[in-house]
């Protein structure tokens, strides 16, 4: 590979990734929050989405030395050299992509469903009658409320109103 081809391809290379790191910028802003997660993911995630960043902008640098090298800065570099900084900047830019994806699967942890508890209203009947419980599998046509352990059954013609309520 002579030098013009290889820095033709860290110029397209370059590219790419300038939309990586735009990519890692738009994924920190739309991340949804997720307050339920304990709190070393959340850390985690944030740790990871800014050592990404930090990977991805160190890529970039590589390869724009390689793209655009600074001749009175330095001298020559060979062209093993500049191949092997052109990999070691596509190397930082996919494990950039690699911590983004791994900090972005922080928001698929299990969510605490409240520990199973069961439903819990207020049933009023079409007499005027209440009845407040937690919500039990009935029969065809019933309602069937638990109070304190033991099962109500409403007929669902007698039913006027349900509420959900925090307590009974």
């Amino acid at each position: 590979m002579s030098e013009e081809q290889l820095r033709s391809s860290a110029r397209g290379w370059h590219g790419v990734q300038l939309a990586v790191i735009g990519f890692i910028g738009f994924c920190g802003v739309v991340k949804d929050a997720r307050p339920d997660n304990p709190v070393w993911l959340q850390q985690l995630a944030g740790i990871l989405a800014v050592a990404a960043l930090v990977a991805a902008c160190a890529g970039t640098f590589q390869v724009a030395r390689v793209a655009w090298p600074l001749y009175g800065a330095r001298a020559h570099a060979s062209l093993a050299h500049d191949g092997r900084r052109l990999r070691q900047g596509l190397a930082l830019t996919f494990l950039a992509l690699a911590m983004l994806a791994t900090g972005t699967a922080t928001s698929w942890w299990p969510q605490d469903s409240g520990g199973g508890a069961a439903a819990q209203v207020s049933v009023e009947g079409a007499n005027g009658q209440t009845v407040c419980g937690e919500l039990a599998e009935g029969d065809n046509g019933t309602l069937r409320i638990l109070v304190d352990g033991g099962p109500v059954d409403v007929a669902l013609q007698n039913v006027a109103a349900i509420r959900p309520v925090s307590g009974c």
